[in-house]
């Protein structure tokens, strides 16, 4: 959808969002992304309209049937339907269709997640290229999505291009040509095809936001 004067779009605009952390950012399945803060909120954003639903941010709790309610490490969409959700050494399922985590969850990363380190992940994101990536400190696991080989694990200034050297908050594939990643409370517009950052911007008071120039996508 083209923006012909909409140059900030911002994820969240609350003062109640101000100062926390981003936990991950999931784009569903039904036009709209999810905010994770480490506080125990979320916020629903509108890919179509460019902004934030009205009444966010939400607490997880009661919200989010079967993940934890606040402090969530990582979380990544996943080809089978499924949305991961990463805290310490565990992980929980979470089935798309039915807005619900999966039965018998949390499971340790260990006995599901084979050469995936075992804990404390900073962030995931899945990729275009059939990997998934796990960042954490200044290392960046490349996954492959049908677990035929064992992951490869590089520095993250090799992999990624002129973006932070080590640790990524948040990250989102936004489309083919365009992903997001979150450090503190600066983040980046990164280009996929060309595999450099496009922009370094820094949020005010600890707000998150994207910045994309006016007419793009």
């Amino acid at each position: 959808m083209l923006l012909a004067c909409m140059c900030v779009a911002i994820f969240s605009c609350s003062t109640e969002t101000m100062g926390q952390r981003l936990s991950d950012v999931v784009k569903w399945n039904n036009g709209k992304a999810y905010l994770f803060y480490d506080t125990g909120q979320y916020v629903r954003f509108d890919i179509a309209s460019d902004k934030a639903d009205p009444g966010y941010p939400k607490p997880i709790a009661n919200n989010w049937l079967g993940i934890w309610e606040n402090k969530i490490d990582a979380a990544l969409t996943w080809i089978d339907g499924k949305v991961y959700f990463f805290k310490g050494s565990q992980y929980i399922r979470y089935d798309m269709a039915k807005d619900q985590a999966d039965e018998g969850y949390p499971a340790d990363i260990s006995k599901f997640w084979h050469g995936l380190w075992e804990r404390d992940i900073d962030s995931a994101v899945m990729w275009n290229d059939g990997y998934a990536y796990f960042f954490k400190g200044d290392k960046v696991m490349k996954y492959e999505v049908t677990e035929k080989h064992r992951p490869e694990i590089l520095k993250i200034k090799d992999r990624f291009n002129g973006l932070w050297e080590e640790g990524i908050d948040a990250a989102v594939l936004w489309n083919s040509t365009t992903a997001f990643f979150f450090h503190g409370d600066r983040y980046v517009k990164y280009d996929v095809v060309h595999n450099k950052v496009l922009e370094l911007l820094e949020t005010p008071a600890g707000l998150v936001m994207m910045r994309r120039p006016c007419g793009s996508a």
